[in-house]
């Protein structure tokens, strides 16, 4: 059994850091080919595995279900503890070079997810939770210069980290929300103009899809009149934990290893990710490893209008 601390939690958050370098190594590079499934995968993905994979072993005896190196049901039904890993979420975001991909790194104990971690290298954001413990991420900016220093390690995580259940946009994101896309711009100043309160607004944003929305998912929106925030990969559910956005509703296809490191994040800053089939927060390590449609809600969305309405 593998002591669970704050030392073994930044050592998982460092190598993340260090898969988002090897992932940016290949930024240049467009090359790719389809999966069985139409997905594209690239060097970067396959890099990127391999190293988390290595660095996984080295310091744990859990298996490792990847989405680059999928373990069948029947190997890891009765695990107490896996590693659920996305050495690259976001493929499309990355060959768009839109930034919008990140590095997902879970620990499954039976059902639920313990430990998540989740890091965009391009933009500079990182996340991480751990169960009973809290979730927290750090200013954009001086995440951005201390790895330019090559100042980090597991000390200035520590020291710098910033709470997510508590209203701390400003000090994550601070003025650089350049990195909005494909938002209407007096929307995009509504949250500049309020981005010390925007949990406690008329206007509800949600997030979705840069590259996969649907018609169901647009239709959601209209209903609800929500502003919409377009992000890729895990960072439309670390934007609802952080206070960002209120609400992500995912009406289309997505795999536990999409989800899992988000979504303890997402609990341990006060909010859910509610699975529609079931009306109940989503489990993990099953046996189909695809996840049924849900809406990720905010602690300010708990009980509101829409989250009742799922109920119904």
């Amino acid at each position: 059994m593998i002591k669970i601390d704050t030392s073994f939690l930044y050592e998982i958050v460092m190598i993340a850091i260090e898969s988002g370098d090897i992932v940016m190594s290949f930024y240049d590079n467009m090359d790719f080919r389809l999966k069985d499934d139409k997905s594209p995968i690239t060097q970067a993905d396959i890099e990127s595995n391999n190293h988390i994979a290595s660095r996984l072993k080295a310091i744990s005896d859990y298996k490792i279900c990847s989405e680059e190196a999928i373990m069948d049901y029947n190997q890891r039904c009765n695990l107490k503890h896996y590693w659920l890993v996305d050495p690259l979420d976001g493929t499309k975001d990355f060959l768009a070079k839109n930034g919008n991909f990140t590095i997902n790194i879970a620990l499954i104990h039976y059902n639920s997810p313990i430990l998540g971690v989740v890091y965009a290298p391009c933009l500079h954001e990182m996340y991480f939770g751990y169960k009973n413990y809290g979730a927290f991420s750090y200013n954009i900016d001086s995440l951005k210069n201390t790895l330019a220093r090559k100042q980090i390690n597991k000390k200035w995580l520590d020291s710098n980290k910033i709470a997510l259940k508590e209203n701390n946009i400003a000090k994550i994101y601070g003025n650089n929300l350049e990195y909005l896309c494909l938002i209407d711009e007096n929307i995009r100043n509504h949250m500049l103009n309020n981005i010390n309160n925007l949990q406690n607004n008329y206007i509800t944003i949600a997030c979705d899809s840069i590259f996969h929305s649907s018609k169901t998912t647009q239709d959601f929106i209209k209903k609800y009149d929500l502003a919409v925030l377009k992000r890729g990969s895990s960072l439309k559910v670390c934007s609802v934990a952080s206070g960002l956005a209120s609400i992500y509703p995912r009406f289309n296809g997505t795999s536990e290893w999409d989800t899992a490191a988000s979504d303890i994040i997402l609990r341990e800053s006060g909010g859910i990710i509610l699975d529609l089939a079931t009306k109940q927060q989503m489990i993990y390590n099953k046996e189909n490893i695809k996840n049924n449609y849900f809406i990720a809600f905010g602690k300010n969305q708990i009980d509101k209008i829409i989250y009742k309405e799922c109920f119904d």
